[in-house]
């Protein structure tokens, strides 16, 4: 029976406690972000921003959408792990901790601390010859050693679910790879999507990452159309 974990809450606040607790630097943190198109409001979030997790509702729409489009796709097989790390979901609800790892797995060597518990339990374990089963596994350990219910499943402004509830939300996530391509990173699609090569190293002036974002905005039925929430993770305030 796979682990279900209590759904996380779009919320820096939560994402920073865990993220530095893990091993991410002081020196960056996620951040609310309100608009990707508004220029006045992009211009509150410190920059250059390495990457953004999506909340999003799991419409009848974006179902139809990632079922047609992974369909017929070959297994993945880890054949990218030099240029991107993929996570495949294997933790219920698990979601939100999927699109954190997803970010600090790819961010640049130096942003995450050398002697932390997401090098040893994941990072230095990993290599180009892992399986995608074998990384899931290690993901497993991981969440087992931060123990994320007991600590962060009930954090946030709102009543948390129960671990065993069924979540019509989900995370997903946005980051440059190691060899230069923008990603989409989600653990419930059949691997990493190339979303071809960046321009620069701020994701909120990508127009590729930017327009699929605003493609699942706007492929949303109307009662979910504003259920939607972003983070941004870039230097820190503090």
């Amino acid at each position: 029976m796979s682990p279900r974990v209590i759904p996380l809450e779009s919320n820096p606040e939560i994402f920073n406690q865990l993220a530095h607790k893990i091993g991410l630097t002081p020196v960056v943190q996620f951040h609310d972000v309100y608009s990707l198109t508004d220029k006045d409001l992009l211009g509150l979030l410190p920059q250059p921003v390495f990457g953004i997790i999506l909340l999003f509702p799991i419409t009848a729409n974006y179902e139809k959408y990632r079922t047609e489009t992974d369909a017929g796709g070959v297994e993945y097989a880890n054949v990218k792990a030099e240029s991107v790390t993929w996570l495949k979901q294997t933790i219920g609800n698990g979601c939100g901790l999927y699109g954190l790892l997803h970010l600090l797995a790819n961010l640049p060597h130096d942003l995450i601390i050398e002697n932390s518990m997401l090098n040893k339990l994941l990072l230095t374990q990993i290599s180009p010859e892992s399986s995608v089963k074998e990384v899931a596994t290690m993901v497993e350990a991981l969440e087992s050693a931060i123990q994320l219910d007991a600590n962060y499943g009930n954090q946030g402004q709102t009543t948390a679910p129960d671990a065993n509830d069924s979540v019509n939300f989900h995370f997903m996530s946005f980051i440059k790879g190691r060899d230069g391509h923008l990603y989409e990173l989600d653990g419930r699609r059949n691997g990493p999507v190339d979303l071809g090569q960046a321009n620069g190293d701020n994701i909120v002036e990508e127009p590729k990452v930017v327009e699929k974002i605003q493609f699942y905005m706007e492929n949303a039925d109307e009662q979910n159309k504003h259920n939607f929430a972003m983070m941004a993770i870039g230097p820190s305030t503090e």
